[in-house]
């Protein structure tokens, strides 16, 4: 069985391995790149010496990152791996069997069913997470002197510090197989696959994650402006995820929104509104790891729930 099922997704292989090559190429160039501009300009001398404060590096580290931060977007497109892995991998891997009743053929050589998915989703699935540790270990060297500057607990930088990216893509092939299991047809598989990953993703990085753990909010009075300083500043490590002003209620909000008639200077009608001033909401450095091994686990929670509908799915229909 397991040499069959590599014969049968050899291809497949072999393209993952060469995605993984050139992003790994390119990776290397650009981070070595990277490195050599920061020993040769000085920048990482200072950065040593100010490791709590990489704004006292000031021109220097403006200029390095005006020159490589247009490279982030290319090497954060790898994210995306895991998405394909699981429409283009996983979502084919039993819908084409169907589609082509080659699975009838293996259960008439005295192959159990579960036999059968038992093999191909272990090979998937350990495949999977080894594309997932390659592509973190790749990324993480590659962002290291970013990190310098602006740490790894942001929307970007946390996909692959940790944990979540291996969870992440065993999350994506398992929902592959499922859908393939639900639909028995490749397309539909794959357009379900890609609806189901980009569905909980969203839900997961942009609406659970930052409430993980309750917010940190510190909030000071409006005394001249829009721009009145914090009374406590974010450092590099935290992650900030939103300021702007407290309305009357409580509720956050960008601006002031005057109703009072003759005033033309909205911060005084904010302040005779009632705005209750500015905050900054932001989650502790400390809290990283604690973040991670959260969203790992439900990544890895649905994962597990999509492995079991396909195997009880693939047991229970009839051919």
């Amino acid at each position: 069985m397991i040499w069959l099922t590599w014969r049968q997704h050899r291809i497949e292989g072999m393209v993952t391995l060469a995605v993984l090559a050139a992003g790994g190429v390119f990776l290397l160039i650009t981070g070595l790149n990277m490195v050599n501009t920061l020993q040769d300009s000085g920048l990482g001398a200072c950065l040593a010496s100010h490791p709590a404060d990489s704004s006292a590096c000031g021109a220097l580290g403006t200029l390095f990152l005006r020159q490589y931060g247009s490279i982030i977007p290319f090497a954060a497109a790898l994210l995306l791996a895991p998405i394909l892995l699981g429409a283009l991998v996983g979502a084919p891997l039993l819908a084409r069997e169907y589609e082509q009743r080659t699975n009838l053929l293996v259960w008439m050589q005295s192959v159990t069913r579960t036999r059968w998915l038992s093999v191909k989703v272990a090979l998937v699935l350990g495949a999977g997470a080894l594309v997932g540790a390659a592509l973190m270990t790749m990324l993480i060297r590659w962002y290291a002197p970013f990190d310098l500057f602006v740490g790894k607990f942001n929307q970007i930088a946390f996909d692959f510090s940790g944990p979540v990216l291996i969870a992440s893509t065993l999350m994506a092939l398992a929902l592959g197989l499922a859908a393939g299991a639900v639909t028995r047809r490749t397309v539909a598989a794959i357009f379900l696959t890609l609806a189901l990953i980009v569905g909980i993703r969203i839900l997961v990085e942009f609406n659970l994650r930052p409430i993980y753990q309750p917010q940190v909010v510190v909030t000071w009075p409006i005394e001249k402006g829009f721009n009145d300083p914090a009374p406590a500043t974010v450092g590099k490590e935290d992650w900030n995820i939103d300021s702007g002003l407290l309305d009357p209620q409580g509720n956050r909000t960008n601006g002031i929104h005057c109703d009072l008639p003759g005033y033309t200077d909205p911060v005084q009608c904010g302040k005779d509104e009632g705005y209750r001033g500015h905050y900054l909401a932001y989650q502790p450095a400390d809290r990283f790891w604690t973040f991670q091994w959260i969203e790992t686990g439900i990544y890895l929670a649905i994962s597990a729930l999509a492995v079991a509908l396909t195997f009880w799915l693939v047991r229970r229909r009839l051919s």
